[in-house]
């Protein structure tokens, strides 16, 4: 009985097996070559269709492979390709068919090794009022990641690196009178290698157009040391460029919306100027003789508050028949109402008791703050050891400490380090170029003094 059973089992077996034995040996659908490869060049190969059982049909994926495309004539496919100038190599697959079978044909095509860094093309410099305007296309090269743009303005070296798709790049703030301006573009490759540069050359037009010459530093102004009560800023107002002896009458106006922006930018809560505070000069002119002239205003300390910072928001209202220019047309004076309070630079000087070598000979690390305690009271560090890093440290040591106090009667400034009496106090504040000296006399320690000088007071380190 069992042999009867595996009997059956290999009849029907080889009954289902029958049509897989139809065919001849190598009588499959393919072809004769899966895979084809192209160097980067453009080219042109072909593969042969075996034992098609109808008109074979070829479908490209992904269809939008314009680089390669494929024909069949007869049992023949004809594959062609277009020049890769890409860093990277593609690949697209084509699927074969006779109607009942599918076969896939694999097709790669390798990246262009780049030799060069080609330059930008159709490098243009238009003049416009105290500017050039650069127009260029960028090179058509795959290996193209961006550009570099180096030219010389009043015999500074300038450098901009301009990211691929700016094609377009405006100089501002050149002077006719310097004559022609050459500008130098460099391609850079996506390996940060430098390639190929195109220089072109150009003269500006003449541009007089007014505005002010630079922002101010903080205007410290004394409350208890003051001597007047009339405090006068200098701005510089002016063109690169102008007109020997034209006279231009130039207006000014207060606009809050500047201090609005000023604050918002800076973090900072500065109250206008009221308008008692300060006089703008009146019929003010350009004389055409230089070309940045001084703008003077005067300030009334009387009226302003002790421990307050203003500002006072100016812009350019009018120049004549002459244009306002788009660079600083308008300014953010900024006056802080403080006796001592600040960052300073300390200098040793000769008469100090202490060695010179205490101090550090970097100035960046002599740096030390002023702090206010009272009305009329403050601290600093004593030689080095406090208020270096941070306006609110404080040594644990009395004698790290300079107690500061002024009289308001006399204004004299009183400089004591810990509780070392002192008999002695030649300490002075001078306001013209906003400096503390201290020179006091140790009483009970003779001939001992301490000697400094204080500058380059600034709110930062």
């Amino acid at each position: 009985m069992r042999k009867i059973v595996y009997l059956l089992i290999f009849s029907l077996l080889i009954f289902s097996c029958k049509d897989e034995f139809t065919y001849p040996e190598n009588s499959y659908f393919g072809l004769s070559t899966t895979q084809v490869n192209f160097n980067n060049e453009q080219g042109e190969q072909s593969v042969t269709i075996l034992n098609a059982q109808g008109a074979a049909k070829i479908n490209i994926v992904p269809e939008n492979s314009e680089w390669c495309t494929a024909s069949v004539t007869g049992n023949a496919i004809t594959i062609k390709v277009k020049e890769n100038i890409l860093v990277e190599s593609r690949v697209v697959k084509i699927g074969v068919t006779d109607g009942k079978n599918t076969v896939e044909l694999m097709v790669r095509q390798s990246q262009k090794y780049f030799t060069y860094i080609a330059g930008v093309l159709n490098l243009t410099a238009t003049p416009g009022p105290g500017e050039i305007t650069l127009k260029w296309d960028e090179p058509v090269e795959d290996n193209f990641s961006h550009v570099i743009l180096y030219y010389t303005k009043e015999e500074i070296k300038y450098r901009a690196v301009l990211e691929s798709g700016v094609t377009e790049y405006t100089i501002k703030e050149l002077k006719n009178a310097d004559g022609e301006h050459s500008f130098t573009i460099q391609s850079v490759d996506k390996g940060n290698d430098l390639g190929d540069a195109v220089t072109v050359t150009a003269i500006p037009k003449k541009l007089v157009a007014f505005r002010f010459e630079k922002e101010l530093e903080v205007q410290w102004l004394q409350y208890y040391l003051r001597t007047s009560n009339t405090y006068s800023t200098a701005l510089k107002v002016g063109s690169m460029e102008f007109n020997t002896d034209e006279k231009t009458s130039i207006s000014f106006e207060v606009d809050k919306s500047l201090l609005d922006l000023y604050n918002e930018k800076n973090s900072s809560n500065l109250q206008l100027l009221p308008e008692n505070a300060y006089s703008l000069p009146e019929n003010y002119q350009h004389l055409g003789v230089i070309d940045y002239q001084d703008l003077n205003i005067e300030i009334n300390a009387s009226v302003l508050k002790d421990q307050t910072s203003y500002g006072l928001p100016l812009r350019i209202k009018s120049a004549g028949s002459a244009s306002i220019s788009e660079i600083m047309p308008s300014v953010v004076l900024e006056y802080c109402v403080e006796d001592l309070a600040g960052w300073y630079t300390v200098d040793w000087l000769p008469k100090n008791g202490e060695s010179q070598s205490q101090y550090p000979n970097n100035p960046t690390q002599r740096r030390r703050y002023v702090k206010r305690t009272g009305e009329t009271t403050w601290e600093t560090g004593y030689i080095f050891r406090s208020y270096v890093n941070d306006e609110n440290h404080r040594s644990n040591s009395l004698s790290d400490i300079q107690f500061i106090s002024i009289k308001p009667d006399t204004k004299e400034i009183i400089i004591q380090q810990g509780d070392y009496a002192t008999s002695d106090n030649s300490n002075y504040y001078d306001s013209s170029l906003n400096e503390l000296h201290i020179e006091y006399l140790y009483r009970d320690w003779a001939g001992w003094w301490n000697q400094e000088k204080m500058h380059s007071r600034s709110l930062k380190k």
